[in-house]
């Protein structure tokens, strides 16, 4: 069965029988939060497009998650059996799951891993907080690109839990930009980096990037017919492709 490629808001990155990757923008939840149960969703935006050419088409499986705000690869199961194969695999940390993030700060090694442990916030519904004898969470990161006090940094986490990267990344002293919950939730302007910068004459200044600055840009796994070793990949998307090219053109690497 052939589906238009890009739907409302979603990318459709690969699908057939068993499974449907798709390219999550930022702002948009994968299913439904209790309190704002009338936002739209992922899942519902790519069901709507399973239905224009099959009305009678079963509601995406829910196989795992993304942050609303973080953007990138986000894998649906087509029927419950695929969804258990591909659950296990997650449950078992057998999946590949590499990100990308803009930091506010530069890691003091080029590579490593953090690792920390975690538990809910009660204080803060939704977050989470580091403790002590809490869950163990581990991601190893890369430092792609520096410039000034911004890095670009690459992550593969070793473990699935929430927020893992965005709590981690804070207590390494280089929380994501733009991270209202583990950052100071300030956008990236040029004004910051860009020398003798001018936005007009009676203009504001529009940030280059308003979002969190994380991105999920490849999953692999096996997949649930052909055990074949399967790897999705999310280009990057506008606003963080631009503040790249805008780094890159302004600021000056420093590595």
């Amino acid at each position: 069965m052939i589906f238009p490629r890009k739907p409302a808001g979603i990318t459709v990155l690969h699908q057939d029988s068993d499974l449907c990757a798709i390219s999550k923008p930022s702002g948009i939840s994968t299913v439904s939060e209790r309190w704002d149960r009338a936002a739209p969703t992922v899942i519902d935006m790519l069901w709507d497009l399973w239905r224009i050419e099959d009305a009678s088409a079963p509601r995406p499986h829910v196989v795992h998650r993304l942050d609303k705000g973080t953007s990138g690869v986000l894998l649906f199961a087509r029927h419950s059996d695929s969804q258990a194969h591909l659950r296990r695999q997650f449950h078992s940390r057998e999946v590949g799951k590499e990100y990308l993030a803009l930091t506010r700060g530069v890691p003091t090694s080029r590579e490593g891993e953090i690792i920390i442990e975690v538990a809910k916030d009660p204080r803060h519904p939704g977050r989470m907080k580091v403790v002590h004898k809490g869950k163990a969470c581990a991601t190893s990161y890369r430092v792609e690109e520096v410039f000034g006090e911004i890095a670009v940094v690459r992550l593969r986490p070793r473990t699935g839990r929430t927020h893992q990267i965005r709590i981690s990344l804070r207590e390494a002293g280089t929380p994501c930009i733009a991270d209202p919950f583990y950052g100071d939730g300030k956008p990236l302007l040029l004004s910051s980096f860009k020398g003798n910068y001018h936005p007009g004459r009676g203009n504001e200044e529009r940030p280059l990037l308003d979002r969190l600055a994380l991105h999920a840009t490849r999953l692999d796994f096996l997949h649930p017919s052909s055990e074949k070793l399967t790897s999705i990949e999310a280009p990057l998307p506008r606003d963080l492709a631009s503040s790249l090219r805008q780094l890159r053109r302004w600021a000056g690497t420093s590595m």
